[in-house]
Formats: C-alpha cells, sequence, structure tokens
C-alpha cells in the first residue's frame, strides 16, 4: 500500500489543580471548549465532542499521526490555561492538575 492511514479517536480527561470548581460558568466553558477546539485543530486533531463539569473536562478528537499525545495534551491544558487567567482576577490562581487520563 503507497500511504499510510489511520484514524485513532481518543478520549482525555483532566482535572483543575487540587480539583477545585473553577468551571462553573457554562458561558466561559463555551468559550474555552470552542478555543480548545481551535487549538485541536491546528494539531491535527480535530475534537469531536468538548465538554466537562465544574472540575475536569472530557475531550473526544482524532489523533493526528504528526503528534504525539504528550504534545497535544500540552498543548490543550498549556494555551487554555493562560487563556483562563485573563478572563478576569478571580481565575488568577487557576490551573490545571498535573496529569491526564486517555
Amino acid at each position: 500500500m503507497p500511504q499510510s492511514l489511520a484514524r485513532v479517536a481518543l478520549h482525555l480527561t483532566f482535572s483543575t489543580k487540587h480539583r477545585r470548581p473553577w468551571l462553573k460558568d457554562r458561558q466561559l466553558c463555551d468559550k474555552l471548549y470552542a478555543y480548545r477546539a481551535t487549538i485541536l485543530k491546528d494539531l491535527e486533531s480535530p475534537a469531536i465532542l468538548i465538554n466537562g463539569v465544574a472540575d475536569h473536562v472530557h475531550i473526544l478528537f482524532y489523533l493526528s499521526r504528526n503528534y504525539a499525545i504528550k504534545k497535544i495534551v500540552e498543548e490543550v491544558k498549556k494555551e487554555p490555561s493562560k487563556w483562563m487567567k485573563k478572563q478576569g482576577e478571580e481565575y488568577s490562581d487557576f490551573y490545571w492538575q498535573a496529569g491526564y487520563g486517555v
């Protein structure tokens, strides 16, 4: 076969630091999820579904053949964390917990 084909869907989940309920504002979360979907698209790993509850997030996405899972997780945690901190003074201490499940 002259080409390589793969379509792998992953379910990623991770929590806020100390499981603090930072994600209660539904409008803010919708913006956060849209931002995260853009990051995934840029990493050639399009989102299928992004959702969560007050203290953790679930992301279903297709894994790119060009990026390691570790790199994708790093980007979908790092950039949205920076974005959250810009959403108001009450989010200045926002962090994701280390680690993830996939």
